[in-house]
């Protein structure tokens, strides 16, 4: 489930409530209304839908936010963009809903991709001087979960190794699709065509940057069953 909650902004939108679920991808807010309302900038806030039941996108203009919701399979996924002055002016005791963009994953949800590589690479040398087991259908080995991810994503990223990792983890090329709309959603988002492609990440964050910095390369992974997104 998928919560975004736009908080009444002065005269211009009433407070507007968007919430959706698997298989349920609303064009409407929750009281039925595509807009912010009966306030005189009520336009500066409404829903467009792109694909139905797929694709829906959400313009604030009053406070220059954009936010992209997709059904990728059975999961829901999610990418803002919003002006760094929007992102500060929100206070600490509001901070939490903002927690993943300012800081990253915490500490206790990232994993070491390259960790999990070397694991599963011993896993299969060992299963090779075993008895012979058929592999599950879903099964992926580096190599061929790098290959599928390749069909989407050929520059290797950091949204090529999402894709990787989550073959690997679950088999389920649905994720592949995720990785692919998150980067197509990146590029539609980001002022800076230059800077689409992100590469390592690591667990350091500098102070007041969300940008991580050092040469430890981990993933980070979040599976979220539900997430709030307060917006001023």
């Amino acid at each position: 489930q998928l919560t975004i909650i736009f908080k009444s902004f002065q005269e211009c939108v009433d407070q507007k409530v968007y919430q959706a679920e698997m298989d349920e991808l609303p064009a409407a807010f929750v009281d039925g209304s595509k807009n912010g309302g009966d306030k005189h900038g009520a336009n500066s806030l409404k829903i467009t839908e792109k694909v139905s039941g797929q694709h829906i996108e959400i313009q604030a203009k009053y406070i220059g936010t954009t936010i992209v919701v997709r059904q990728v399979g059975r999961y829901l996924t999610f990418a803002v963009r919003m002006p760094e002055e929007v992102v500060n002016a929100v206070e600490d005791r509001d901070s939490q809903g903002l927690y993943l963009c300012l800081r990253g994953c915490p500490l206790n949800q990232q994993i070491d991709f390259q960790a999990v590589r070397s694991a599963q690479a011993t896993e299969g040398r060992a299963r090779r001087k075993g008895p012979s087991l058929p592999a599950p259908p879903e099964a992926f080995t580096y190599e061929t979960a790098t290959a599928k991810c390749r069909e989407k994503l050929p520059v290797e990223d950091l949204y090529f190794q999402s894709c990787v990792f989550d073959l690997l983890t679950t088999g389920d090329v649905n994720f592949m699709l995720a990785a692919y709309y998150a980067f197509e959603d990146v590029k539609m988002l980001h002022s800076n065509k230059d800077k689409l492609h992100l590469y390592e990440r690591t667990r350091v964050l500098t102070p007041g940057n969300s940008a991580p910095t050092g040469t430890h390369p981990t993933l980070w992974v979040a599976l979220l069953c539900l997430c709030w997104l307060c917006l001023l």
